[in-house]
């Protein structure tokens, strides 16, 4: 049976991560202030079959929410013309059960995401359904992949590694009482960066209620091993961690972006913003977030000084995408806004009859998939609209652009691959 408290916990944090990046929804993020107990498996295979090359440490660039290390939502891909035709869909693979949105994430021609406790793994040239996986854990935070490795944050004090060919066990961290599902982590140099926190419970109704502010920390872990190096606390929970130049960038629920060496955990600096922030994004030194009240930032990363601070009357309403001195994002309101990242001044607005998720780049193009049936695709310095593709039902996860190639799943549980061919 589920609680009146734990429903509220499950729709306050499905209400945020599908339109907030500024709001609670992005900090449904956390990290344990306490150390935690490693529980770590059999490992199997070395390194070099853990890794595609074994002689590169492990990193999740490109195969992550985000999709790059700089939490910058661009794709080295060569984008997509207008599309012409449907490569593949699945047949129906889940019945979906939240408010929220998904991430695919893609590595060696293959797809990969969770909804609920199933993790599917799907074949990028002809949609076959490779694998399923079902965990004992609920996970609700998007997959990692990093090699041959796969990592899931779960929502019931777990984080695991799993081999991504077999989808076998490597290693687990369990912690009773946490939630390592509160942002997304990231894989960089043979290590996991990632955030946890203490379970809380809500009062009241979905809307009105009251809670506390848990303990929480961001761990770094052996990637291959799950063995923990350092950890950082904070007070409550995190945004999702971006990585540059081995120094790693979060935020908490205390209005602060933190600068933390990658190898040791020391803080480098900490910047104080008005509101609770939002992931940020790293582009040409300076580090880009909104936070709840509606202003957006650009800090620099040597100082940890801001370069300027906009007050934004289109609120942000999902993750910020840096493209080419350029700030993207979807708004509160009907609408995909770019704004100067040099100066923070607005550069232009396209209007949508509703909601959009957050946008992706490629190519000069930036793609979003919006609630009103439709995936666009806008040229990222003019504003101009490319092309606009009406879907048979509401996108269900953010677009991934391949070579010539878009995927979406929408809410019926039914992947698409779309060509211009």
């Amino acid at each position: 049976m589920i609680t009146k408290s734990r429903a509220c916990v499950t729709i306050g944090f499905a209400l945020a991560i599908l339109f907030s990046s500024q709001g609670p929804g992005d900090r449904f993020r956390s990290a344990i202030a306490q150390s935690f107990t490693d529980e770590t498996g059999e490992l199997g295979r070395r390194q070099n079959a853990a890794s595609d090359r074994s002689e590169e440490p492990l990193n999740s660039d490109g195969t992550m929410p985000g999709v790059t290390l700089r939490r910058t939502r661009v794709y080295d891909a060569q984008g997509l013309q207008e599309p012409k035709s449907v490569l593949w869909k699945t047949t129906k693979l889940f019945t979906r059960t939240r408010d929220r949105i998904l991430n695919i994430v893609t590595a060696n021609k293959e797809a990969f995401f969770q909804e609920g406790d199933l993790v599917y793994v799907i074949d990028l040239q002809t949609g076959e359904a490779k694998n399923r996986l079902k965990l004992d854990k609920e996970v609700f935070y998007s997959p990692v992949v990093a090699g041959g490795l796969l990592f899931l944050g779960a929502g019931d004090g777990a984080f695991i590694a799993l081999d991504r060919r077999d989808l076998k066990m490597r290693w687990k961290i369990d912690k009773e009482g946490y939630l390592f599902l509160v942002s997304s982590s990231a894989v960089a140099n043979g290590m996991v960066y990632l955030g946890s926190a203490e379970r809380i419970h809500y009062i009241g109704e979905e809307v009105n209620y009251s809670r506390k502010i848990p303990k929480a920390s961001v761990h770094a872990v052996d990637a291959l091993t799950g063995a923990q190096k350092w950890i950082v606390a904070i007070k409550g929970y995190p945004t999702s961690i971006a990585i540059a130049d081995e120094v790693v960038y979060f935020g908490d629920e205390d209005k602060h972006l933190f600068a933390v060496n990658a190898k040791d955990g020391r803080e480098v600096w900490r910047f104080t913003a008005s509101d609770n922030i939002s992931t940020p994004a790293i582009m040409n030194g300076r580090a880009f977030f909104s936070d709840e009240g509606g202003n957006l930032y650009a800090v620099d990363l040597k100082s940890g000084q801001a370069t300027w601070k906009a007050a934004n009357k289109n609120k942000v309403g999902a993750y910020l995408a840096a493209y080419n001195n350029m700030i993207y994002y979807g708004g509160k309101k009907n609408g995909i806004y770019a704004v100067d990242a040099l100066t923070g001044q607005e550069k232009w607005v396209y209007r949508t009859t509703k909601l959009c998720l957050a946008p992706v780049l490629a190519n000069g193009a930036v793609y979003v998939a919006c609630q009103d049936n439709t995936l666009l695709a806008i040229d990222a310095e003019s504003g101009q609209e490319k092309w606009k593709y009406k879907t048979s039902r509401p996108p269900y996860s953010h677009p991934v652009v391949g070579n010539g190639v878009i995927y979406y799943l929408d809410e019926e549980g039914v992947m698409y691959a779309l060509s211009s061919s």
